[in-house]
Order: C-alpha cells, then sequence, then structure tokens
C-alpha cells in the first residue's frame, strides 16, 4: 500500500469521528438544556404542521401539539444520528475491508458499541440517565441505514454486473 491509501484510509474515518464527537456533545448536554432543544424543534414542527394544514394554531395549541410530539421528536433524532453515524463508519470501513459480511457486521457493532458507550457517559450528566431503550432505538437506526445501503448496492451490483464491488 502507497502512502498515500494509507492517508486516505484514515481520512475516510474523519466523518465518523466528527458525528461521535457531536454525539457526545448533544450528550453531554444537562437534561434541562436537552428538554429546551427538543422543545425548540417540536415547536417549530407544531408551526409547520398548523402552516402545511392550513390551521391557524394559537400559541396555546401549538405548546400542546409541540408538548405531545417531543418524545417522537427525541427518538427521531436518536435513529437519525445513528443512521448518519452507521453510514459513515460504513464509508470509512470500506477503506479497509472489501468483504461485505465484515464490512457491515463491524459497522453494526462499532454503532451499538457506541451507543452503549454513549448512554454510559450519560450517567455522570446532570438529571440525565442511561437508557436500554435508547440504546435499541440507537440500534434501530444502525440497522436501517447499513439495511439501505446494502440493499443500493446489491441493486447497483444487479443492475451493473459489470462493476466490482466488494466481495461476500
Amino acid at each position: 500500500m502507497t502512502k498515500k491509501n494509507s492517508k486516505i484510509k484514515y481520512l475516510a474515518a474523519l466523518p465518523a469521528v466528527i458525528i461521535m464527537l457531536l454525539i457526545f456533545i448533544f450528550s453531554s448536554r444537562e437534561a434541562e438544556e436537552s428538554t429546551i432543544q427538543s422543545m425548540k424543534v417540536s415547536y417549530c414542527i407544531a408551526g409547520m404542521e398548523g402552516f402545511l394544514l392550513g390551521l391557524n394554531l394559537t400559541e396555546e395549541q401549538m405548546l400542546a401539539v409541540a408538548i405531545a410530539i417531543e418524545w417522537i421528536v427525541r427518538k427521531a433524532a436518536h435513529i437519525t444520528e445513528y443512521a448518519i453515524l452507521a453510514a459513515a463508519v460504513l464509508f470509512a470501513l470500506y477503506f479497509w475491508t472489501n468483504r461485505k459480511r465484515v464490512l457491515y457486521f463491524s459497522t453494526v457493532v462499532f454503532c451499538v458499541f457506541y451507543a452503549v458507550t454513549d448512554e454510559i457517559h450519560q450517567l455522570f450528566v446532570k438529571g440525565r440517565s442511561g437508557k436500554a431503550s435508547d440504546v435499541l432505538i440507537d440500534a434501530v437506526g444502525v440497522l436501517i441505514a447499513t439495511g439501505l445501503i446494502y440493499l443500493l448496492k446489491e441493486r447497483r451490483a444487479t443492475c451493473h454486473p459489470e462493476r466490482k464491488y466488494v466481495s461476500s
């Protein structure tokens, strides 16, 4: 392997490292700050919902909708951030292995392990708690991303058999 390829391998990991850092920063926020952030997003969604449906919601109604959807917004954020992490880890690992099974299995294991460490980290943040249910929700995001990427690559390989892809 040339030095250039070696550098590319390490640079390919940079997006995953950045996403892991962002997850760590979000998890480091105290419970009150995290709730305020989620409520702001929920309130924006409530306002968009009213606009898109042609409803003229009052501030009180928008707040009620925001409170009602806040849990869903939080869990959707978990799924999204771990789906993005899985895609970034998968990208990085493409430069390290040419075996599909190792690639996808390693991605899932690494990302779920990171989710576990993230929940443990939250045990030390004021007002936060580590939850096994959040690890499962994170794992759903990981599985969605790796599954979709796998299916898209398989479809692409079927449509373009002359191209070489990673082996099994």
